[in-house]
């Protein structure tokens, strides 16, 4: 019998490499659901080093870009969350804006070997948790999509932890804290990005 890991994890500002290809799968996958354009854009920033890319990070979020022009660059925010024994990747967290709506788009990459029926929740300061599905899985890890509202972002950036609770195979509950702190000044960073990507096309 596999001894279940102890889900007590850390933060960390960069993408690990080891998810490389789940975020290339991706753009087949959910590309019916989510915009196409934001999923490309996160696989591309996710998955170099065919381009340079340049990160900023705002406490436990990481703003990462990468120059598409000489006039434009295209940016995500993420977050990471590790073991603390072993340093495996638990959960990735990355945003993005949909270019000509201005849409902010989610996509969570979590581990193998979890229960799918159960889908994902998150919830911002023990509220209420909203529920989505997880889409599909390959030898990267799980892939969750969903769109955030207006109002869903001025609560992530007023605060203080995102929980994001999942089940293991057995149907046990995994519960993930993602701290909040940091979000509202880098998604101000991504958005103010993206305004000047447009600005500039």
């Amino acid at each position: 019998m596999n001894q279940r890991p102890d889900y007590s994890v850390i933060t960390t500002q960069a993408a690990p490499r080891p998810f490389c290809r789940a975020l290339e799968i991706r753009v087949l996958v959910l590309k019916s659901k989510l915009h196409l354009i934001v999923v490309v854009l996160m696989t591309c920033l996710a998955c170099g080093p065919a381009r340079a890319t340049e990160d900023t990070v705002f406490d436990a979020w990481t703003v990462r870009c990468e120059r598409v022009s000489t006039t434009a660059r295209s940016c995500i925010m993420l977050q990471d969350l590790i073991l603390k024994a072993g340093g495996q990747t638990v959960l990735q967290f990355s945003l993005g804006v949909e270019p000509v709506s201005g849409t902010p788009t989610v996509l969570l990459t979590l581990p193998l070997g979890i229960s799918l029926p159960p889908g994902v929740s998150i919830s911002i300061d023990s509220g209420t948790p909203a529920v989505f599905p997880v889409e599909r899985c390959d030898p990267d890890g799980c892939q969750a999509g969903m769109r955030l509202r207006e109002t869903t972002i001025a609560q992530l950036g007023a605060g203080r932890e995102l929980e994001i609770r999942f089940s293991d195979g057995e149907r046990q509950p995994i519960v993930v804290p993602v701290s909040l702190q940091g979000f509202a000044a880098a998604f101000a960073a991504l958005s103010e990005s993206q305004r000047s990507s447009a600005g500039a096309q």
